[in-house]
């Protein structure tokens, strides 16, 4: 017989997971815009230093 609260329980577990993974992802997006600009912010201080140099 088919038990529909193992099936509750795993779509609930699913659901955690989904969300879980979004945050997830969110955060790597975050980190890739972050270090994105910390790589823009060197390469300006390179300039700087060429242009000095």
């Amino acid at each position: 017989m088919f038990d529909l609260n193992k099936l509750g329980d795993m779509a609930k577990i699913a659901g955690e997971a989904k969300a879980m993974q979004e945050k997830q992802d969110k955060m790597s997006r975050e980190q890739i815009d972050l270090l994105r600009k910390i790589s823009n912010q060197l390469d300006a201080v390179i300039s700087l230093l060429k242009e000095r140099a």
